[in-house]
């Protein structure tokens, strides 16, 4: 019999995306969520870290310290230096509770069902293990874009937007914790209004919580421990199984 797989997005959708990366509007997006990172990631502790299918290549890797850093992707198509592991997302060739950190750069929206993108990273996380998504924003003009032009638009425009709060969501029922938040790049999604002198008026008007303006989000999550509550043993006093006699600790004695 043949073992079922778990559904995989469109192939073709990572190397648009990272074609996409190349051009104006994605790499100033590409750049502010590299500086993010760069944030968060030296709070980040551990043995291995893994990126997994990465847009662009992760050059904010270098701020963290976590010294073995493996980045896994289907196909290693639009970056400049080949994946260390070639693996499905949906089904990762790494050990249960062997990965200390995940980086996950809008790997959601890309696949076919992200709630087992998430379980195998579950599978994959030790104990207080991280894990560090940036997504599409749904919300504001970024989601009004989408919303018009759906497919027509390509990518990004054709990817699945998560929003923060179903993430944290489904992140909680797996047994997670949000450590952190933050919206990302207010800009609106054409290439007019990007450039630094134009977007002052927005970075001023933007806030981390409020997403109305932003692209894209940052989330951190941990792990949580899973710890066992002690149960005082109750003591009874041990009934016979036999009718009509006396226990005690040696024999069993008729009465009479």
């Amino acid at each position: 019999m043949k073992t079922p797989t778990a559904p995989v997005g469109d192939r073709r959708q990572l190397p648009e995306l990272r074609a996409w990366c190349r051009q104006a509007l994605g790499q100033q997006l590409a750049a502010a969520e590299q500086t993010a990172l760069c944030e968060v990631l030296g709070d980040v502790f551990g043995y291995h870290l893994v990126v997994l299918d990465p847009p662009c290549q992760p050059v904010a890797l270098g701020a963290s310290r976590i010294l073995h850093q493996v980045v896994q992707s289907g196909t290693g198509q639009g970056l400049e230096n080949a994946p260390g592991l070639l693996g499905n997302a949906e089904q990762m060739p790494l050990q249960t509770d062997s990965i200390d950190a995940f980086v996950l750069s809008h790997v959601l929206e890309m696949a076919g069902d992200a709630h087992q993108v998430l379980r195998e990273i579950d599978r994959c996380l030790v104990a207080e293990g991280h894990l560090i998504v940036l997504g599409f924003n749904p919300y504001g003009w970024w989601g009004l874009r989408k919303l018009l032009l759906g497919k027509r638009g390509g990518v990004p425009w054709s990817l699945r937007f998560i929003s923060m709060p179903r993430l944290k969501d489904w992140l909680s029922l797996l047994g997670f914790d949000t450590i952190h938040t933050r919206y990302l790049f207010p800009h609106p999604p054409w290439q007019y209004g990007t450039g630094p002198a134009k977007g002052t008026l927005l970075q001023r008007l933007h806030r981390d919580h409020w997403p109305l303006l932003a692209a894209s989000y940052l989330l951190v999550a941990r792990k949580r421990v899973a710890t066992l509550t002690p149960i005082k043993p109750r003591w009874r006093p041990q009934r016979s199984v036999l009718t009509g006699v006396a226990e005690t600790r040696g024999s069993l004695h008729p009465h009479g």
